[in-house]
């Protein structure tokens, strides 16, 4: 059992930004944690990732906005039976395990809606400071995991936690990552973990509550580093729908992992080309953001509503990957290169080797080829790399990836701003 930081906490009350200390001893502990860690690896960050990637886990808060005093209440749709943990993450960064904890310590749950706090737990989660986004993201696993029990914080001689929460600790976070990229490389029969999440926009008493700034900003990528997707910069042209009139959907995994690849900004801002873009990379214009913006983005958006932005953007290349791919596709090859042409353009899936290896049915070349694409206005990108792995995995879904390297492949990485 490993020994935390944690402190004595009051007893009757969960602190419902959901950091579960004081004020300054939060401030304190969020400090630490970011001190340790870049901003891109926050405790945030790679909870949102492992939530996204797992997936299949709905969870619903009884507000989105919650002002100083209010009674928060979590409930997880519980598809099957299995073992569930329930983690905020706050403004600062803190990341607290809100159950199992020592009121309610077996987390085996039933299938159905599972309400948090319990009848065991005899307390409120109350909003309070530090004001700002709060995330909750719960996950259910088929085999025993329990972030309490393994979690940071001060334990007596039997090993028993002293407070009443732990916060998730180096270990579970490793274990969760983990499980989390296992998952979304099977089918979601077979994953090992389901992950889902929700934000709480947590505001003082009185004063502005602002709903577009619920989701905070999302994604490895600071604004400087993040490009315009290139389906929306391909030459405007009118395309065909596919035999039939309407377009394939892309699955749920597809949409979470553009998502989780493109990252999330509730306001105007300009990509390194200095085109105003919101959202998911949705683009305004091709210019630098001047005031002319419509209302609704100048005002800034919400999560939802930049999902709704992110499908309509995404039947460009779901439009030119059904036009262009002549074998038949899996569910996890379609929404793998539905991700890739929204990413690079349908003027590149259209010219490069990766379409020509589909085409002739040599998915043991997709992996090489794929992975080329992991450049941008000439410097290679970690975010890119990460993007292709994932494809490749949502690509061969439930199946090995093949390893053997074909003789006289072309490795040549390729910009996605330049193409074959």
């Amino acid at each position: 059992m490993s020994k935390g930081v944690g402190r004595g906490l009051r007893p009757w009350v969960i602190i419902g930004s959901l950091v579960l200390a004081p004020p300054v001893l939060a401030a304190e502990q969020g400090a630490a944690v970011d001190n340790a860690r870049p901003a891109s690896e926050s405790f945030r960050r790679t909870t949102e990732e492992a939530a996204a990637l797992a997936g299949g886990l709905a969870v619903r808060l009884n507000k989105s906005s919650l002002r100083d005093g209010d009674l928060l209440v979590v409930t997880v749709d519980v598809p099957s039976a299995g073992y569930l943990n329930v983690v905020s993450v706050g403004p600062d960064d803190v990341p607290t395990v809100l159950f199992p904890n020592r009121h309610h310590s077996d987390n085996r749950v039933a299938a159905g809606a599972f309400g948090i706090p319990t009848e065991k737990m005899k307390f409120d989660l109350k909003a309070t400071k530090p004001y700002g986004p709060t995330l909750v993201a719960a996950f259910l696993s088929t085999e025993p995991l329990d972030f309490y029990q393994d979690g940071a914080g001060e334990r007596d001689v039997q090993g028993r936690m002293h407070e009443q929460f732990a916060l998730l600790s180096a270990s579970s976070r490793r274990q969760l990552e983990n499980l989390a990229t296992k998952s979304f490389a099977v089918t979601p029969r077979a994953a090992p973990l389901l992950g889902g999440m929700a934000y709480a926009l947590v505001c003082a008493a009185s004063g502005p509550c602002d709903a577009a700034a619920m989701a905070p900003e999302s994604g490895g990528l600071p604004l400087a580093e993040r490009l315009v997707p290139g389906i929306l910069l391909d030459p405007e042209r009118e395309l065909p729908l596919p035999r039939g009139g309407q377009l394939r959907p892309v699955y749920d995994k597809g949409i979470r992992l553009t998502k989780l690849s493109e990252g999330f900004v509730s306001r105007l801002y300009n990509d390194p080309a200095g085109y105003c873009t919101i959202a998911y990379g949705h683009l305004i214009h091709k210019a630098p953001c001047d005031g002319s913006e419509p209302a609704d983005f100048r005002n800034g958006v919400s999560e939802p509503q930049g999902e709704t932005l992110l499908v309509a953007d995404m039947s460009g290349a779901q439009s030119a990957v059904t036009r262009l791919v002549n074998i038949e596709l899996s569910d996890g090859q379609y929404a793998a290169l539905c991700d890739f042409t929204y990413n690079v353009g349908a003027g590149n899936l259209q010219s490069s080797t990766l379409l020509k290896v589909i085409n002739a049915g040599e998915h043991h070349r997709v992996p090489l080829q794929l992975a080329r694409w992991n450049k941008a206005n000439g410097k290679e990108y970690r975010g890119l790399t990460v993007r292709r792995q994932r494809e490749i995995a949502l690509y061969f879904e439930g199946r090995p990836i093949p390893k053997a390297l074909p003789g006289g492949e072309n490795l040549t990485p390729i910009d996605i701003r330049v193409g074959e």
